[in-house]
């Protein structure tokens, strides 16, 4: 039975690696994906000083697999995958952390248990700093409390305490109190005194803080560094707050086992605490894990924007907690004839059921759109002189239209009531030849809008270029940013509907080899011309309507797209 449970362990590792891989490729990516990778491609190229960037520690290894890229769907999946790696080494940190061998039958269960937490599956591989601040808190929790070894733990707990605050400004709330806790009263095993491991912490603090520091300051980028710290200390005391009700709920649904298991090991321990008294306030029980997912619940609800993939650091926590009790109750149950059939048909149904379910889900949400619409901006846009602008970065391989482009719930206000700069300002000093539309870019104002609608045509609701429906009979327009332009009936525009945010009619195929007008005086046909700044004057056949589309420097035409909402483009969370 050993053998056989074993392989089948084994062979589950083996398909979650593969679905894990599929995933990664395939799953549509979210907001907050698209600024790192944006600001990855930025560092990369030397641009960091000429536009705002969230930059950290972080940043520097995407950076390094997005060196060189020339398409952005190409930057994604190599941060995608770099991610993965992470999402692999947090789950095998999270086994190490519960005290088993790893090799061993419980460690391989262990194992299989931390890789089946669906919120894991929800935000471990996508591209966001919270995958690696996890990967430092367990690194120190494993070092510290499972693996001893005096001076040296201490020195590597102190340097990565200090490294995690360079990855993500929320770091003190995880490492703050891990650190006065070791501190305060060091974990069994560590048998230098006490004076020598807190000098030994320090060490490795300070060590690390020079080299963090030396390495922002050869690069250029320590002020950058600083104001980035003082922005994030800004957004975390101001803006809308978001009640962590609604995240936890998601708990319900995708871990009920693991919730009953930490309700259960509450009690346990309030109940041992009850009875041995200071005795039980100790490293030796469940008491540190517990604690850790305290600080880990307590973050969450003080969070002003406590987002879903928050629980990303709840869930391996409170796993920790509840494996241990889970693990010492087994011991005690496993003697009873009954114990296996019943304990594995609550695990099936409880948690791995839930798990496949939840994690499933993310067939249905591809990022087939995403990689499209990212395909054929940089088809219709020149790296150099022809800017996309979507507010959010998803297309990083081509300029930006302002330093300050970067559209969030915490900085919206800026761009609609505050100071500015306003986004039609942005448009009309550097226009952008594509416009992606998203649910953020609903937050603008109706002016931004109107200026939009005035110089964009859709293509799609979700993509749009520059251009100018005219009336029938032809007009006077007016070209903002040079480049090529196809002139045509608007019949045979791919245009879809009249040009309108959500209008989602698409216009029947025409025939465009009889469509003649003339340019300014010029006879042309529907092939691309090139328009330089200025006004132009279309003629055409009185019950013709001519559409002047962007098509840029390669594509003499853009062809028709399927329809797709806006809205629908970025879908967090959901």
């Amino acid at each position: 039975m050993n053998r056989v449970l074993i392989l089948a362990l084994i062979g589950g590792l083996g398909t979650l690696v593969w679905f894990s891989l599929r995933l990664a490729g395939t799953r549509i990516f979210q907001v907050d994906e698209c600024q790192n990778v944006y600001v990855a491609r930025i560092l990369a190229t030397g641009q960091t000083k000429t536009a705002f960037a969230n930059l950290s520690l972080f940043q520097f290894p995407l950076a390094w697999v997005a060196h060189g890229g020339a398409r952005s769907i190409d930057l994604f999946t190599a941060a995608r995958f770099l991610m993965l790696g992470i999402f692999w080494l947090n789950i095998v940190l999270i086994a190490l952390a519960t005290g088993e061998k790893l090799f061993s039958r419980r460690g391989l269960i262990a194992l299989v248990a931390a890789a089946t937490l669906a919120p894991l599956w929800d935000y471990g591989f996508e591209i966001r700093h919270d995958n690696l601040l996890l990967t430092g808190v367990l690194l120190t929790w494993c070092v510290v409390r499972v693996l001893p070894a005096g001076i040296q733990s201490y020195v590597i707990a102190g340097a990565i305490a200090v490294v995690l605050q360079f990855v993500a400004f929320k770091a003190f709330v995880y490492t703050l109190p891990i650190s006065l806790a070791i501190l305060a009263s060091p974990p069994p095993g560590h048998r230098a005194q006490r004076w020598k491991l807190a000098l030994a912490w320090a060490a490795g603090a300070l060590a690390m803080f020079l080299v963090v520091r030396v390495s922002y300051g050869a690069a250029g980028l320590w002020d950058f560094c600083l104001a980035d710290l003082r922005r994030a200390f800004r957004g975390s005391t101001g803006g809308n707050r978001i009640a962590p009700w609604d995240t936890l709920s998601r708990l319900l649904g995708q871990t009920p086992l693991l919730l009953v298991l930490v309700a259960a090991a509450s009690v346990a321990l309030v109940l041992d605490v009850g009875k041995r008294g200071r005795a039980a306030l100790s490293w030796a029980g469940s008491l540190p894990e517990a604690l850790l997912l305290a600080v880990a619940l307590a973050a969450l609800l003080i969070n002003p924007v406590a987002y879903p993939y928050n629980l990303l650091h709840l869930a391996p926590y409170a796993f920790l907690f509840a494996f241990r009790y889970a693990s010492g109750l087994s011991r005690e149950l496993s003697l009873r004839p009954a114990f296996h059939t019943v304990a594995g048909a609550i695990l099936v149904f409880t948690h791995l059921v839930p798990f496949a379910v939840a994690t499933c889900r993310h067939l249905d949400w591809p990022n087939a759109r995403q990689q499209g619409l990212m395909s054929l901006a940089e088809d219709l846009t020149d790296p150099e002189k022809d800017p996309v602008y979507d507010g959010i970065g998803m297309v990083p391989t081509r300029p930006r239209i302002h330093y300050w482009w970067y559209l969030h719930s915490l900085n919206i206000q800026s761009f609609v009531k505050g100071p500015g700069p306003r986004v039609r300002d942005m448009l009309a000093a550097r226009p952008a030849a594509v416009f992606i539309p998203s649910y953020r870019t609903d937050w603008l104002p109706e002016e931004d809008h109107d200026f939009i609608r005035e110089r964009y045509v859709a293509v799609t609701d979700d993509f749009w270029v520059l251009g100018k429906l005219l009336p029938a009979g032809g007009g006077t327009f007016q070209i903002y940013h040079p480049g090529r332009y196809r002139i045509s009936s608007l019949q045979g525009s791919d245009l879809a509907g009249e040009c309108q945010r959500g209008s989602g009619r698409l216009l029947s195929s025409s025939d465009e080899a009889s469509f003649t007008a003339t340019l300014d005086g010029v006879p042309v046909t529907s092939r691309p011309v090139e328009l330089t700044v200025g006004k132009h004057r279309i003629e055409c056949k009185p019950d013709c309507q001519p559409a002047v589309v962007w098509v840029g420097p390669k594509r003499d035409r853009i062809g028709r797209l399927s329809q797709s909402d806006h809205r629908l483009l970025f879908v967090n969370w959901y």
